[in-house]
């Protein structure tokens, strides 16, 4: 029985959990937007890029924050390729609390590129 708690104590300590959200607002008003590849997404924290853009929505995700903000931001890029977008500006970082452990919570525009 005890091997059981400590097993069980283990995988929970273990496993990371995510959450992710994304919203289309009505600044872009295109009809044309279809999913783009995630690992093209480009990542600014900056409100400006090189190219104009539109903005087309509002990605959040939420990662374990184990090692580091790889996993939050990848979940963002994924989000944000949902929506179509070319990549997200204002991306931000912060550490979420929660109730078993602490996460990396990051934020972003997403845009689509003119």
């Amino acid at each position: 029985m005890k091997k059981l708690i400590i097993l069980i104590s283990l995988v929970t300590i273990v496993s990371s959990c995510s959450t992710v959200s994304k919203i289309k607002t009505d600044d872009y008003k295109g009809s044309d937007l279809v999913p783009t590849n995630a690992d093209n997404v480009e990542v600014y924290s900056t409100k400006t890029t090189v190219k104009t853009y539109k903005v087309i929505g509002q990605v959040v995700s939420c990662a374990d924050a184990g090692q580091n903000a790889e996993v939050a931001v990848k979940l963002l890029k994924q989000q944000a390729s949902l929506l179509g977008a070319d990549a997200i500006i204002d991306m931000r970082l912060s550490i979420a609390m929660g109730y078993w452990s602490n996460g990396i919570k990051a934020t972003g525009t997403a845009v689509k590129y003119n």
